[in-house]
């Protein structure tokens, strides 16, 4: 008997161990602000990282808030009002924030993401480095593909003479603008030169290969457009006085003068009136 007794409290023991170690290992994971605590074994962690809750686990207005709490918290972090581990770009962190915010949904696998790239910054003391170039990779991976900055507006701008390519004007694919220069205004590129207005000089072709316009219909100091597309494909292309433009791809318009050198550049004046050449960039959808 008293053998079976001792068999008995043995097993109820193992049984007891097995399950209280079931147990530890199925402890939910950790929500909110949380960090490894040192040991006899174990240093612990360096600091603290955020971890959001199981979002599928909400309902839609619990999800909702959960979202938002979780990035106003992140952001604390990544601004460095946590502690003085990290603390990346402010700049960085408002351009993200202005994607996210427009992108709610995205919110929950940026804070499920950040936990996985902070743990081993507190834990092991490395440096900051992969997580930062995530983080400032996200606005462009977020939004890729996407057009946020349509050209829906016009601006007017005066040529500067003395500058290369001028403004950083954004525009969806597909937009079309008409880009117009004023044509009474009147400035020369070369000391002693004739006067000119934005159609360049037409006696002088632009054959120069150092010349950023410089194939048929190019000219000598007329105004010229530059486009880059989100992915760097440059085309460079002639305007002259009027010319209609469509976005082949999302990218950036800018302007300039046909013309390497910009010291021997001058304003047309007569008494007290200087030219300007003003520069007008307007949607062209129905032109």
């Amino acid at each position: 008997m008293s053998r079976t007794l001792s068999l008995l409290a043995l097993s109820i023991l193992v049984v007891g161990v097995a399950e209280g170690k079931k147990k530890k290992e199925e402890a939910p994971p950790p929500v909110g602000w949380h960090k490894v605590e040192a040991t006899k074994k174990d240093p612990g962690w360096r600091g603290e990282c955020y971890y959001p809750p199981d979002f599928e686990a909400l309902n839609t207005t619990e999800r909702r808030v959960a979202r938002q709490v979780a990035l106003e918290q992140i952001k604390k972090q990544w601004l460095g009002q946590r502690d003085e581990i990290v603390s990346f770009d402010a700049r960085m962190v408002d351009d993200l924030d202005t994607v996210l915010l427009g992108r709610p949904e995205a919110i929950e696998t940026v804070a499920t993401k950040n936990a996985e790239l902070c743990q081993p910054v507190m834990a092991s003391g490395g440096d900051t480095g992969a997580w930062s170039s995530w983080l400032s990779s996200l606005p462009r991976t977020l939004t890729a593909g996407e057009c946020n900055t349509p050209l829906d507006y016009q601006l007017i701008q005066y040529l500067d003479l003395g500058q290369g390519w001028q403004e950083r004007i954004p525009m969806c694919k597909g937009n079309r603008a008409i880009i117009q220069a004023s044509a009474s205004d009147q400035y020369r590129v070369q000391q002693g030169g004739e006067w000119i207005n934005a159609e360049g000089d037409l006696m002088q072709a632009s054959t120069d290969p150092s010349l950023p316009c410089n194939f048929e219909g190019c000219y000598v100091g007329m105004l010229i457009g530059r486009f880059v597309t989100d992915g760097g494909i440059e085309t460079v292309f002639p305007i002259g006085l009027e010319k209609v433009f469509e976005a082949p791809e999302h990218g950036v318009f800018s302007f300039t003068i046909n013309d390497t050198t910009a010291w021997d550049n001058e304003w047309h004046s007569s008494g007290t009136i200087t030219d300007h050449t003003a520069i007008t960039v307007s949607p062209a959808d129905d032109y």
